[in-house]
């Protein structure tokens, strides 16, 4: 039996990857030069602990960014793909009516102003307030 399947997984996925990859290898040459430091009293260990963390932030930064113009160029192409693009999810957020600072849903005071909430709508009314969410 024969099927036609479309890999929607290229490449891209495999950059982000290694970009972290290279981040945490980053994080464990600083703390393990810190260590090493600490042990041996030579802050040349430190240095380049803290070298291969900024080459792992600038690897793992560098990646992640061509991951995402491969991303966005299948796209503009229409070619399909499954890697998301960053910064393109959607959902709700809450601003009190009074100051316009952004709250959680389950918020009973605003953070910024004090504003009081009514309840959420299907509960009673336990709120003392006026103002609300938006």
């Amino acid at each position: 039996m024969e099927r036609t399947v479309q890999d929607t997984l290229g490449k891209e996925a495999a950059l982000g990857v290694i970009g972290r990859s290279y981040l945490v290898f980053g994080i464990v040459s600083a703390l393990a030069g810190t260590a090493v430091t600490a042990w041996l009293g030579s802050f040349a260990w430190m240095a380049a602990g803290m070298v291969f963390l900024a080459i792992g932030i600038a690897v793992h930064v560098l990646f992640g960014a061509v991951g995402e113009v491969i991303v966005l160029l299948k796209r503009l192409c229409g070619v399909p793909t499954s890697v998301p693009v960053s910064g393109t999810t959607s959902g709700t957020i809450h601003v009190c009516s009074e100051c316009g600072a952004m709250v959680y849903a389950s918020s009973e005071r605003c953070p910024r102003c004090k504003e009081t909430f009514g309840a959420p709508e299907g509960e009673g009314e336990s709120g003392t307030g006026s103002g609300g969410l938006v």
